[in-house]
């Protein structure tokens, strides 16, 4: 199987993978970086100002320690989000868009299987997202000793990996909900309004009662950030994500193959 979809959608997208790239590093070093302006009397006082439920469901009971304070950070807010809208649009760019830009059945026209073509669109977007993880990986270990979050480095590199496997996750459900629907835009507004239930089913819902459950079913828990850093990596979580991600890899495939898209 030729490998050219792969590379040359890599390199169609590399001026908005440097933009995401810088923006990452970006996110995680100003929030890493910070920990040292802060006196550790006002994260007490973040933490007193604030209902335990509230605290323990956005990962801010800790806040204070150096594995905490990376974990409801860099880790727990913002560069998660951050990396899941970089994931959901390039997973949305890969397929969908391709369709609505009418590129997608010049492309069929050449020898290259509908299956190879979504394979190969989904392995530039499982690159894209593991480029995401090691790009936040490099800007926190890169800042971490220097401010004095003394977090053990293999923690790090095991949640930006949980981090990567997570972007992944989202980039294969654009994939999947490109190959079956085909327009970017309904795969933009689906995979986000999955994303922002997900992380609030990690989040506030936990402190609803009769919804703790429900945390269960968002990819943001077995993702799993500050539990990582805190604890190491849960390889139960990892296989999860990864499943997940196969499976929605299988289902695009299907989609594809089974769907009109004007080329036989």
């Amino acid at each position: 199987m030729t490998l050219d979809v792969l590379t040359k959608s890599l390199w169609d997208a590399r001026r908005s993978f440097l933009g995401w790239a810088i923006g990452l590093a970006g996110a995680a070093g100003i929030y890493t970086s910070s920990y040292a302006l802060i006196e550790p009397t006002s994260y007490e006082e973040v933490i007193d100002a604030f209902p335990t439920e509230i605290l323990e469901a956005m990962g801010w009971d800790d806040i204070a320690s150096p594995a905490g304070y990376l974990g409801s950070t860099v880790f727990g807010l913002v560069v998660p989000i951050l990396t899941v809208i970089f994931a959901i649009a390039v997973g949305a760019r890969f397929l969908a868009g391709d369709e609505e830009a009418g590129t997608m059945e010049l492309t069929l026209t050449h020898p290259v299987s509908r299956a190879s073509l979504v394979l190969q669109r989904a392995g530039a977007a499982l690159l894209a997202g593991l480029g995401a993880g090691v790009v936040v990986c490099v800007a926190v270990l890169a800042l971490a000793s220097p401010v004095g979050l003394d977090v053990p480095a293999s923690r790090i590199i095991a949640a930006s990996f949980s981090l990567a496997l997570l972007a992944v996750a989202f980039a294969m459900l654009a994939i999947a909900l490109g190959a079956w629907i085909g327009r970017r835009g309904i795969v933009l507004g689906v995979c986000s309004a999955v994303a922002v239930f997900a992380y609030f089913a990690s989040t506030v819902l936990t402190t609803v009662d009769g919804f703790e459950w429900v945390d269960k079913t968002s990819l943001f828990f077995y993702y799993g950030g500050q539990e990582i850093l805190e604890n190491g990596l849960s390889i139960g979580n990892m296989v999860v994500l990864v499943i997940v991600s196969t499976v929605l890899l299988v289902g695009a495939v299907l989609g594809f193959q089974r769907r009109d898209v004007g080329v036989g």
